[in-house]
């Protein structure tokens, strides 16, 4: 057991701030992906289950870079994951925002509409500047 609580402290030990903001946007990108499959997943017209697999692999790979010490490649494949996948969410929803605009009443986008389309966006700026965050403490 002591041997384990070593191993995870020498683990977090180098660990800089922008670590923890990748762990929170793996977080918060597997919270989208959750909102995104309970919002459209019975709708297979606005639906892109390639873009949800996209954002679940670019977790599964950020945590395996992290795990294998290459902590400064973990950011741009979340970003990139997160890129990807809103590329795919709008191939699929730009119907849906065609169909409202066209009816020309703007106030009607749907409530599942406004929170994943935020998701996506806060989502894919946050993976962005988290590319340019220091991952690991500088050895001095």
């Amino acid at each position: 057991m002591e041997g384990l609580k070593e191993k995870i402290k020498n683990f977090f030990k180098n660990k800089s701030y922008g670590f923890y903001v990748t762990v929170a946007l793996s977080l918060f990108t597997l919270v989208t992906s959750i909102v995104y499959a309970d919002a459209y997943g019975s709708n297979d017209r606005y639906m892109s289950w390639a873009g949800f697999a996209v954002m679940i692999a670019g977790i599964a790979v950020a945590i395996v870079l992290t795990a294998l010490k290459l902590n400064d490649w973990a950011p741009p494949v979340l970003a990139l994951a997160n890129f990807v996948a809103l590329l795919l969410y709008i191939t699929n929803i730009y119907n849906y925002v065609v169909v409202v605009m066209v009816g020309i009443d703007i106030a009607s986008f749907s409530t599942q509409f406004v929170a994943c389309t935020v998701l996506f966006a806060i989502g894919l700026a946050g993976s962005v500047a988290n590319i340019f965050f220091r991952q690991v403490k500088e050895v001095e």
